[in-house]
């Protein structure tokens, strides 16, 4: 089963709101998705820095309880220090506090496809009903 690409077809589709409705307008579960989303693909991007820069604030301060309600604790503990880390005013220590950061969160201490995917099976009212991953 390949539920990276499941989730990665899930979000191509008209299913996700990701992209395609204003985040604050989106319901609950499409923002636990969207905030997941942003931050895998920002982080693994160029780091905390960019996902900070590049996403809607609201999205980034709701990261770290997305990631809780679908049970990636260490991975939302992570997010909150860098989310706090990336708000501070910008000195000599926040590139290497974000870098290390960073680090923390490539080791991916929970495993964000697999509790991600779970949490969209969970709701097919939000995302369809989703076919089993190949």
């Amino acid at each position: 089963m390949d539920k990276n690409l499941y989730l990665i077809e899930l979000f191509e589709s008209p299913h996700t709101a990701y992209g395609r409705v204003d985040f604050s307008a989106q319901p609950l579960p499409q923002r636990v998705f969207s905030a997941i989303w942003a931050l895998e693909s920002q982080v693994n991007n160029n780091g905390f820095a960019q996902f900070v820069a590049r996403e809607d604030a609201a999205l980034v301060a709701f990261a770290p309880e997305a990631l809780r309600s679908i049970g990636a604790l260490r991975c939302a503990e992570i997010v909150a220090r860098a989310t706090s880390v990336a708000a501070a005013p910008a000195d000599s220590g926040r590139a290497a506090a974000l870098d290390e950061l960073d680090g923390q969160f490539y080791t991916y201490p929970d495993d964000l496809a697999e509790l991600l995917y779970r949490f969209v099976q969970a709701h097919p009212a939000s995302f369809g009903t989703p076919a089993a991953p190949v």
